[in-house]
């Protein structure tokens, strides 16, 4: 059986990044992690940099896939620390360049 945060990571994992929308938040490795508590689902977002002014659009478009999948209870939290680094990037997209 797959647990209530795998189910949420896979949504939230294809999230696209709205200024590069051929590529998901997971691929960008700004997806940093997603967690349960309780019915919560806690999703963690590093941006690529401090000042993104699309977090706040990034934020809104997880917290939306997820309660269309399902989830009612969402908080999307920012983690700055340790600071998103080229090294989040998915290996088959930074590969492929």
């Amino acid at each position: 059986m797959v647990s209530l945060a795998a189910r949420a990571r896979a949504v939230a994992a294809a999230v696209p990044d709205p200024e590069l929308p051929m590529l998901t938040l997971d691929d960008l490795g700004i997806l940093r992690d997603v967690s349960t508590d309780g019915v919560r689902i806690v999703v963690s977002l590093t941006p690529t940099y401090t000042g993104c002014p699309a977090l706040r659009e990034m934020s809104a478009d997880v917290s939306r896939q997820l309660a269309a999948a399902g989830f009612a209870d969402v908080e999307v939290r920012t983690v700055l620390s340790p600071a998103w680094s080229s090294d989040r990037l998915q290996r088959s997209r930074h590969s492929a360049s």
